[in-house]
């Protein structure tokens, strides 16, 4: 999970062969039709699933640099295609709907990010606020990795009680009294885990073959990081990537 830029949404959203409609537009009309509806989650819906996903997906995989908001694995156009996953959840906030802050680019494993999340809100109590959209927080700044591929919540992080635990919760199952509350995006899924250490040992080597004969410095080191986290589009798992050329891996733990 890391900070995502999302500065200006599709100009046309409307299928091919229609009248052309900027995403502002539909959004505008969305809204003030909202109020009259008995059934807002279905008009939601229905509204959202007009929207041309093709062209939305188009401009989404610029802002997320091909990969995912969540797991960081790479996302591109195939089949399945990258689920649009809404942060807020729209059957839970229908004001959020066509909002383009609360649209996100998930890859489409079982079992993990969307898949997992489903109809769930990324928060640990009903009083609580949801986890903040990726445009509003740097979840790189938060979240730490062990060499042997898990993230973690780091405990050096400036978090609030709630959004700690909601955050923890989305990561890992969680006890909660006598029982266990499920994973909302089951990040330390064994599959994630196993390939983040495996994204950490081709780092290593291409860091070997660069360097061959010595050993990168410091400054080497993070000067690499810097262009990991520059590029586009964005290496797979490239957070545990960066963490490990800045000699940050179970910082925090």
């Amino acid at each position: 999970m890391r900070r995502v830029s999302k500065p200006w949404p599709p100009a046309d959203v409307s299928p091919d062969g229609q009248a052309a409609r900027s995403f502002v537009h539909a959004e505008q009309d969305y809204l003030a039709s909202l109020p009259t509806e008995h059934d807002q989650t279905a008009f939601a819906r229905s509204r959202f699933d007009q929207l041309d996903k093709t062209k939305l997906r188009a401009v989404m995989y610029h802002e997320q640099r091909s990969i995912c908001v969540y797991c960081e694995r790479r996302i591109q156009a195939g089949h399945p295609p990258p689920r649009i996953d809404h942060w807020r959840p729209l059957s839970r906030d229908h004001q959020q709907a066509l909002c383009w802050k609360n649209l996100y680019l998930s890859c489409p494993t079982a079992g993990t990010c969307d898949d997992a999340k489903g109809g769930r809100p990324l928060k640990w109590d009903e009083a609580h606020t949801d986890l903040p959209w990726p445009v509003e927080f740097a979840y790189e700044d938060a979240l730490g990795f062990t060499s042997r591929g898990e993230i973690y919540v780091r405990s050096d992080a400036p978090l609030d009680e709630a959004r700690r635990r909601a955050l923890e919760l989305a990561l890992d199952d969680r006890p909660d009294g006598d029982r266990s509350r499920a994973a909302i995006l089951n990040l330390n899924h064994p599959t994630l885990v196993a390939a983040r250490a495996a994204a950490l040992d081709s780092e290593r080597t291409r860091l070997q073959q660069d360097f061959e004969g010595r050993t990168a410095s410091r400054d080497e080191r993070g000067e690499r990081a810097n262009d990991l986290v520059a590029g586009d589009p964005l290496p797979p798992f490239v957070s545990i990537r960066a963490a490990w050329l800045r000699r940050m891996l179970g910082r925090g733990r």
